[in-house]
């Protein structure tokens, strides 16, 4: 019975492997993050905590000296010209210390 199985598998005929793709991916181009906001008299805290976690920014130091509310409308603005509109608004200024720490305070 051994001879037999043996027999069988020698005459199977060989095929070549064959490597398959399925759903390759292409290369993508990293989209720059950017800023989305609907707010009407929402505190100035609570605006850049939204915006330090569109943006991506790891650690957001504000002074506690940071107060105020605003309103604002941005679809889509990149995070830079958003932070920009937003500190100039308050009165405000940032210091950035590395790619994922920002600190804001009041300007003097």
């Amino acid at each position: 019975m051994t001879l037999g199985l043996l027999a069988i598998l020698i005459t199977l005929p060989a095929f070549a492997a064959t490597e398959k793709k399925i759903n390759p991916v292409a290369p993508t181009t990293a989209r720059p993050l950017t800023v989305t906001l609907d707010v009407k008299d929402e505190d100035v805290r609570d605006i850049l905590k939204s915006m330090q976690r569109q943006c991506a920014i790891k650690n957001l130091a504000i002074d506690p000296q940071v107060q105020g509310k605003g309103t604002f409308f941005m679809h889509d603005l990149p995070c830079a010209t958003a932070f920009d509109v937003v500190l100039r608004t308050f009165g405000l200024r940032s210091v950035t210390y590395s790619t994922s720490l920002r600190a804001v305070e009041r300007r003097h």
